[in-house]
């Protein structure tokens, strides 16, 4: 076992010094104490420098669930020689995900409770660290999961105040909860008066299944889902889905590849067949940082 100090290891590696003990510091390299001073066995070194070379071969995804989303991932992971891991674990989450520089691109869809529509004021609110390019992917509608022929006779938000509709939730920290308390504060409707309103589905079929299973007479969620299951959908708002990522990762050769998967006309090629989306606008950049 070979044990090399800092300078050591700032010439093998080729970086500054300073550099090192940053690393040290945001604890993003193995190092070890020996008389209080920090030193680095260069086995570990070795095998530190290999797991990231492998993950900068590669795309990690974090946030917002979507299924198209999903379904282009597929696409790539089976015809290019680098592969795109998905955690669907919400916007919110997946943001700071990014800012904490644990994955690669996040995928969002956050309201701008304020301005009443889809801004970039997330930027500035979750992201702190460097500079970001933000792409449009697409347009989607959200609404609510009715059983098949609408037993219920359920036509609206309002709707879900009534004592005799079980309605299921998404998960805090999602742009689909996000938005859907929106609707439920401009509606002037009381969330304490909802029954289901605390019961909370992690993804947008999920939910569906829930409806479909009768375990809730209602959901909320995207209108694919509900074409895909069978389910009545009432249309309710029109959103926008964003994928962003540092501007360090963006000109990187298997991220260009990834992003021209939404370009035109590539992407309407793809999907032909999922209802409530838009693609018009789809692989249009936003924003390119300041």
């Amino acid at each position: 076992m070979e044990i090399i100090s800092a300078r050591e290891l700032s010439q093998y590696l080729r970086i500054n010094e300073k550099k090192v003990y940053k690393l040290v510091q945001e604890s993003k390299i193995p190092h070890i104490k020996i008389g209080g001073k920090i030193a680095f066995v260069r086995e570990i070194v070795d095998r530190w420098i290999l797991e990231n070379t492998e993950r900068e071969n590669h795309i990690y995804i974090a946030g917002s669930d979507d299924i198209l989303l999903k379904r282009i991932i597929d696409l790539n992971n089976k015809a290019m020689p680098y592969k795109v891991f998905y955690a669907p674990i919400g916007s919110i989450n997946g943001l700071k995900m990014l800012n904490e520089n644990a994955a690669t691109i996040s995928c969002v869809h956050i309201l701008d409770m304020e301005k009443k529509s889809y801004t970039l004021s997330y930027i500035k609110r979750y992201l702190t660290n460097g500079e970001y390019i933000v792409i449009q992917l697409f347009m989607r509608e959200q609404g609510l999961y009715i059983k098949r022929d609408n037993p219920k006779s359920i036509s609206g938000l309002g709707d879900l105040s009534r004592p005799d509709i079980l309605f299921v939730n998404r998960n805090q920290g999602s742009g689909t909860r996000l938005l859907f308390d929106f609707l439920l504060k401009e509606n002037q409707i009381d969330p304490l008066n909802i029954k289901g309103y605390n019961n909370e589905s992690v993804s947008h079929l999920h939910t569906g299944l829930s409806v479909l299973r009768g375990e809730a007479d209602a959901g909320f969620g995207i209108m694919y889902i509900a074409h895909l299951l069978g389910l009545e959908f009432i249309p309710l708002f029109k959103e926008r889905f964003d994928m962003v990522i540092p501007r360090e990762y963006f000109y990187q050769r298997h991220v260009k590849e990834f992003i021209s998967s939404f370009e035109q006309p590539a992407i309407t090629t793809r999907i032909r067949d999922f209802t409530g989306y838009n693609m018009e606008n789809a692989g249009g950049i936003l924003y390119q940082g300041e």
